[in-house]
């Protein structure tokens, strides 16, 4: 059988056009029309969202409702998670959605360090709660899969790695939320790793024994307000999976999107 997935951070709905003199974003407004658009032409089986379009903290979602008409993905859930600093009145969270039915659904909430820093503009930050979206899709064939998608929290922004010494354990409670034992998985998210592999950032995952990463691209050509190259968005998969094809797509977001074509 076979699946196309897309893993996308939509960026809240708005549209990214470049970088000014100092590397800040340049945005063009709020446009979450262009995305669906976007996927609707893409015709995806599964797809993953980081910074989804959320209109309240009960995770109902225009933009998804609208994109699960679109897309032909029926079955879907939203995860807000704090209100959104780009769109004004609306939260921003993860979403999967999917062509075929859930039999489970549950959410997890990462262990968080709970870092502070004092901004360049003096703003006081805490790093906010991250969370996890377990879907349990059941394919045709009587095949079941589990789908994980995630946003994970921006070290980068603390002056930390996640992938220090001192993270060790937290990396060990992660490994255990995202990777399954014996079960036929996609792993979807925005890793934030920062300057390095998430192989070498999160060991922890056993990427290549237990997990496959089935996208890859040169982080540079989109990240250019880090100054090394970097790859942040990744596709993990238990080694059941057949890669046919895997690309990704820069459009409307600061973020790549990320697709794949799997067999199983």
């Amino acid at each position: 059988m076979k699946l196309k997935i897309i893993f996308a951070n939509v960026l809240q709905g708005m549209i990214h056009l470049g970088f000014n003199e100092k590397k800040e974003n340049i945005l063009g407004g709020f446009h979450p029309e262009k995305y669906i658009e976007y996927f609707s032409a893409s015709k995806p089986d599964i797809l993953c969202l980081a910074e989804s379009v959320i209109d309240d903290g009960n995770g109902n979602s225009s933009f998804i409702a609208e994109l699960s008409k679109r897309c032909d993905l029926p079955y879907y859930k939203n995860l807000p998670g704090e209100k959104a600093w780009l769109v004004k009145d609306k939260f921003y969270g993860l979403s999967i959605c999917s062509k075929f039915p859930f039999l489970e659904y549950e959410v997890s909430k990462l262990a968080n360090p709970k870092i502070e820093t004092i901004r360049p503009n003096g703003e006081h930050w805490i790093m906010h709660d991250k969370y996890i979206q377990k879907v349990s899709l059941e394919l045709e064939q009587g095949k079941s899969v589990k789908i994980i998608n995630t946003h994970m929290f921006p070290f980068q922004h603390f002056g930390k790695h996640f992938w220090d010494d001192e993270f060790a354990s937290y990396r060990r409670q992660w490994a255990k939320m995202l990777a399954s034992e014996d079960e036929l998985s996609i792993v979807a998210g925005d890793f934030n790793t920062v300057d390095i592999t998430i192989s070498d950032a999160f060991p922890e995952l056993q990427i290549g024994d237990k997990l496959q990463s089935i996208v890859s691209y040169d982080g540079q050509k989109y990240q250019p307000k880090y100054p090394y190259a970097t790859q942040i968005e990744y596709i993990l998969t238990t080694k059941d999976f057949k890669v046919l094809s895997a690309k990704e797509d820069m459009c409307f977001s600061d973020h790549p999107f990320l697709i794949a074509e799997v067999e199983v």
